[in-house]
């Protein structure tokens, strides 16, 4: 046989039992080893799987008067084990400073590319991921933390510490019997304030003083609560808020329980009130930063709005009931004695429920050098301990000791709060809603001086119910915002002109309703005409306004009370108490856009923001304090009433106008002034370049 013959058998052999040589080998793969010297290219995922060939195709495929020379099969490749791949370090993205938070978002959700681009074991184990220390070198990379539940794809902000005293860090039940602890305190404040207004003249009487005296039992309090409110912020950087909160309530306390057996000294009764005042500050400007120190960033908007609605509610609610109580055989210590009941609740509450929440998270976030593993490291949770047992309750007695919190005191730290008071944003927030706040407060406090005498006799019960009208208008203008998203994320300065012009226009109708309806209702028909005849002096110019006055005045005779219409006059208080509440509902959003134009890190523009908040509080508490002292002696006649009223309301038209021409025109200077003021540059701590969201 021939080498020509025997080489053709060989092949035809070889075509045939190839196939039976090794059946877990893919047919695809021989018929690529007999046609190429390459393998074949694999097809593409998305294409279906081809079906097996049989042996026919296979023959067919031999037959083929195309087929290639023969060369030998290639070596079935054999697989190699893979070693574990060791994640190699890499160096941290380069750091590119941001710009201020009014150009960001509050939070930074993630993208497609991050959501990619992160550790995978890491990510599937614990909903976090890193990010590097602004400041800071080395490579070491902080986890970020999420909410849970349905917020659970929310990043915390601010970002916790992973210390379990922080407050943060707190179970829910903590927070929550906190936030209600204070919320009680809040509200015995706020009866407190107007515990008086619907007695006044009954005080007046039993004390034998004047009613500008009387009024001074709320004006006076009203006044040092403003000036204890600035010395509370201030003390709360050395000290915290916890001794602060302890001394308020005491002061609350020995005031409310000396009102009690007060009935027979008007200089013990003044006593009681100032106790009362002094107490006052602590819980009408710490409360805002307990609230921040204590919940995140999407859990803030409904305590804060519940802790407005409360003040709000508690302030003029009380008096539709405190008429009422008066009346018995008691008089008005009845009050005070009532109130005093809720201390049984009060003093353990804030003894026990409200520990320190002023945290310093800025050590806890300090990082250590890094090793080459560290940045791989993902955060593993607190472990969970028992609600109630010996080492809980122990550990949780001892934090309540009244001085949790020391810092040192900077000269520069503790100016902050007093700068916060004069800034251009907080100065113009309370000028524009000033003169509506106050006038209310004035009114109020003059309701018992003209309508207790002649010609209305009306009893305190009467007289409280005048108070309905601004009870339930002006929780709906708190409510209103306050529950309305939009109304803090998206308040642009056309939303803020809109909110100035309705808010002065109710604040205009309400003042105009009342002095006008009042001062028609009251003056007799005659008294124009009778004015001159009466007058002894050769000028008639200077007898005839107090000659009408007299005839004008609130002892005029019984047939003028029922042209008055009392509950138009309820709404029109109603009208001037919901313009106050929605002028104070822009600062939330205004005071928030300033402090994250200026702000280096979040936890600055925190603590700016309710330094700001308090200041325009206390600058309502000092003008509402003037006005109660003061409108009873512009209001007690019925033409001064009437003066008074337009006097008012022309005054907040010009102050808006001007205000808002401001806003508008100068709102970025505005808050760059802002920053100036507060000497933010100045500080030591903020001069180191960062994220805004690093070290909360």
């Amino acid at each position: 046989m021939n080498a020509v013959g025997m080489g053709t058998d060989m092949d035809k052999e070889s075509r045939v039992e190839k196939p039976s040589l090794d059946q877990g080998k893919d047919v695809n793969e021989i018929r690529g080893g007999l046609r190429m010297t390459v393998p074949p290219t694999p097809p593409a995922k998305d294409l279906p799987p081809s079906p097996p060939q049989t042996k026919l195709d296979l023959r067919s495929a031999a037959a083929s008067p195309y087929e290639p020379p023969n060369r030998p099969l290639p070596p079935r490749p054999v697989k190699v084990s893979e070693s574990p791949k060791i994640p190699q370090p890499s160096r941290p993205p380069p750091f590119r400073p941001q710009a201020p938070l009014g150009m960001n978002p509050p939070t930074r959700p993630g993208t497609a590319a991050s959501g990619r681009s992160g550790s995978t074991a890491a990510s599937s184990r614990f909903p976090v991921t890193t990010t590097p220390i602004s400041w800071t070198s080395t490579i070491s990379k902080r986890p970020l933390k999420y909410a849970q539940g349905k917020y659970g794809r929310v990043e915390l902000v601010p970002q916790p510490s992973d210390d379990s005293d922080d407050p943060l860090n707190w179970p829910s039940w903590r927070k929550e019997v906190h936030f209600y602890s204070l919320l009680m305190l809040v509200s015995i404040t706020g009866v407190t304030k107007t515990m008086f207004m619907t007695v006044n003249a009954q005080v007046a009487e039993a004390f034998l003083v004047s009613y500008t005296a009387v009024a001074a039992l709320t004006g006076i309090p009203l006044v040092l609560s403003a000036l204890t409110g600035l010395i509370c912020l201030v003390a709360s950087r050395i000290c915290g808020k916890r001794p602060l909160y302890l001394v308020s309530l005491l002061f609350v306390f020995i005031g409310t329980v000396w009102s009690t057996n007060v009935a027979s000294s008007y200089a013990q009764c003044m006593a009681a009130r100032i106790f009362q005042g002094l107490g006052w500050g602590a819980f009408d400007t710490l409360i805002l930063g307990s609230i921040q120190d204590t919940y995140f960033e999407h859990e803030r908007g409904t305590r804060i709005a519940i802790h407005s609605i409360v003040a709000t509610a508690t302030t003029w609610g009380p008096p539709l009931l405190g008429g009422v109580t008066s009346q018995g055989p008691t008089g008005f210590s009845l009050q005070p004695t009532i109130l005093s009941a809720f201390f049984v609740v009060a003093v353990p509450a804030i003894a026990l429920g409200v520990p320190e929440t002023t945290f310093d998270r800025t050590l806890s976030s300090v990082q250590t050098p890094a090793t080459a593993d560290s940045q791989f490291k993902t955060f593993r949770p607190l472990t969970p301990r028992r609600l109630f047992s010996v080492e809980t309750i122990s550990e949780y007695i001892v934090k309540l000791k009244p001085f949790a919190y020391s810092s040192k005191a900077d000269l520069t730290i503790l100016l902050q709060a007093p700068r916060a008071f004069i800034t251009p944003t907080t100065a113009l927030l309370a000028l524009v809603s000033l003169l509506p706040y106050a006038s209310l407060w004035g009114l109020v406090s003059s309701i018992s001086l003209l309508f207790y005498p002649l010609p209305f006799m009306l009893s305190p019960a009467t007289i409280g119910a005048l108070f309905l009208a601004p009870f339930l208008l002006s929780c709906a203008a708190t409510a209103a915002p306050a529950f309305f998203p939009r109304w803090q994320t998206r308040f642009t300065s056309r939303t803020h002109m809109l909110a100035l012009a309705a808010a002065s226009g109710l604040a205009l109708t309400g003042l105009l309703t009342i002095g006008l309806h009042l001062n028609d209702a009251m003056t007799p028909p005659e008294a124009s005409s009778t004015a001159p005849s009466s007058v002894m002096n050769d000028n008639p110019t200077q007898q005839s306004r107090p000659t009408a006055a007299v005839a004008t005045s609130v002892f005029a005779l019984s047939y003028l009370g029922p042209r008055a219409n009392l509950p138009a006059c309820s709404f029109a208080l109603g009208l001037v108490a919901a313009a106050a509440a929605l002028l104070r509902a822009t600062a939330s959003p205004l005071i928030r856009a300033s402090t994250s134009f200026t702000a280096a890190n979040l936890a600055v523009a925190t603590r700016n923001t309710a330094d700001m908040a308090a200041g325009v509080a206390c600058w309502h508490a000092l003008a509402a304090g003037v006005f109660v002292i003061g409108a009873p002696n512009a209001v007690w006649w019925w033409d001064g009433l009437r003066q008074f009223c337009i006097g008012v309301g022309v005054a907040q038209a010009v102050v808006v106008a001007g205000v808002g021409a401001i806003w508008w025109f100068l709102g970025e200077r505005i808050r760059r002034w802002d920053g100036t003021l507060m000497g933010l540059v100045d500080l030591e701590g903020l001069r180191k370049t960062g994220s805004f969201f690093d070290l909360d």
